[in-house]
C-alpha cells in the first residue's frame, strides 16, 4: 500500500476513502480573495488535526478541488502566492486579460461574441475535466461577489451553465453582497441582476454583507469607537476576508472527533446543510456569523430574535402562538 499523502501513520484511512465530490469555484476578484483566506486555513499545516482533516479538499493527486476564475490575472496571481505552493491545479486557472467594468452585461455576456476560447468556455471546460477526476459529483461552491461584472456576471452565467450541465448536482452559492453606497454606480443593478439568476439555479445562497462583515469585525476586533468616529481604525478587505472565510469553516471544516462507525469525519460534504435548512425550492437564502468573543448573548434576547421573523398567522389567517 502506498503511503498516504496527508499522514504519516501506518493506520491512516484516507487513501481508502473515495475523493471529495465538491468542487469549489471561485470567480471574480472577490472569490478569489475570499478563497485565498479560505485555503490559507484549509492548507495550514499547524492547525490541530489537519493532517486527517484536510484531505477531503483534495483530489487523490493531492491538488486542491478548487478552480480560479477571473478576467485579470493579478488577484489570482497573488493567491498563488500566498497559499501553499503547488496546491493548485495548472489547467484549473482561468484568467482573461480585460476586466469587465464592473457591468453584469458584459460579464455574462463576454467582451465579443463567446467561442471556444472564451473565458466561460474554458472554465467550464476545466469544470468537466475536474467532475470526471472524482469518484463521484455530488455539487460545487461558487465563491463571487454580487457587484463587479465578473462575479456576478460571469458567476451568474456559470451557475445557469453548470445547472444545465449537471443537473443532479447541488450548486451552493457563497456570494458577498456590496457596501450600501460608495463602490460601484452599477452595483444595485448587478447586484439584482445576478440574485435573480442565483434564485432560478442555486440551491442554497450563503449570503454574507459587507457592511455587515464590517460591522461584527469592529466588534470582534474591539475596534469600535463610539465616542470618535473619525478616529476609529481601518478594518483592511484582507480581514473581512478572513472573517468570512472562518465563518465558512465553521459549517464547511471536519469535525475530526465526530465521526460515524465508517470513521468518516462529519462536515466532509455541505449538502446535508441544504436539505435540511433549504427543502423548499423558492427558499434558498442561508445566513450564518460567529459568536461574539466579548460575551455571550442570553436565551432570552437570542430566542426573540428568532421568533420576530417567524411567520405570525398561519395560511388560514389563524394566529400561530409559540408557546406551549
Amino acid at each position: 500500500m502506498e503511503r498516504c499523502e496527508f499522514s504519516s501513520r501506518s493506520d491512516c484511512y484516507c487513501c481508502e476513502l473515495p475523493g471529495m465530490s465538491t468542487i469549489w469555484l471561485q470567480i471574480g476578484q472577490c472569490g478569489n480573495q475570499v478563497g485565498q483566506e479560505w485555503w490559507k486555513l484549509v492548507t495550514n499545516e499547524k492547525a490541530p488535526n489537519s493532517t486527517l482533516d484536510r484531505y477531503p479538499f483534495y483530489a487523490p493527486d493531492g491538488k486542491l478541488s478548487a478552480l480560479c476564475v477571473d478576467s485579470e490575472p493579478k488577484v489570482v496571481r497573488s493567491l498563488l502566492r500566498e497559499v501553499k505552493s503547488g496546491s493548485f491545479r495548472d489547467s484549473n486557472i482561468s484568467l482573461g486579460l480585460r476586466g469587465r467594468g464592473n457591468n453584469w452585461a458584459l460579464g455574462y455576456h463576454g467582451l465579443q461574441r463567446e467561442d471556444d476560447n472564451s473565458l466561460l468556455h474554458r472554465t467550464l471546460d476545466s469544470f468537466r475535466k475536474e467532475v470526471e477526476r472524482r469518484d463521484a459529483y455530488s455539487g460545487v461552491v461558487l465563491l463571487h461577489s454580487l457587484t463587479g461584472g465578473t462575479g456576478s456576471g460571469l458567476g451568474a452565467h456559470l451557475c445557469e451553465s453548470i445547472r444545465e450541465e449537471f443537473p443532479m448536482g447541488y450548486i451552493l452559492s457563497v456570494t458577498v453582497a456590496p457596501h450600501q453606497v460608495g463602490e460601484s454606480p452599477l452595483q444595485h443593478y448587478n447586484s439584482l441582476l445576478c440574485l435573480s439568476w442565483l434564485q432560478r439555479y442555486a440551491d442554497g445562497v450563503l449570503l454574507f454583507h459587507n457592511d455587515d462583515v464590517l460591522r461584527r469585525m469592529q466588534v470582534l476586533c474591539g475596534k469600535k469607537i463610539d465616542h470618535a468616529p473619525a478616529l476609529q481604525p481601518q478594518i483592511s478587505l484582507s480581514d473581512m476576508n478572513t472573517h468570512i472565510a472562518s465563518c465558512l469553516a465553521g459549517l464547511m471544516y471536519p469535525v475530526n472527533k465526530l465521526r460515524t462507525q465508517s470513521a468518516v469525519s462529519i462536515g466532509l460534504e455541505p449538502w446535508e446543510l441544504l436539505r435540511t435548512v433549504c427543502p423548499v425550492p423558492t427558499t434558498k437564502f442561508l445566513y450564518t456569523s460567529q459568536v461574539n468573543r466579548r460575551g455571550t448573548a442570553s436565551w432570552d434576547s437570542m430566542l426573540s430574535s428568532i421568533v420576530r421573523t417567524l411567520p405570525r398567522h398561519s395560511p388560514t389567517g389563524d394566529v400561530v402562538s409559540f408557546c406551549r
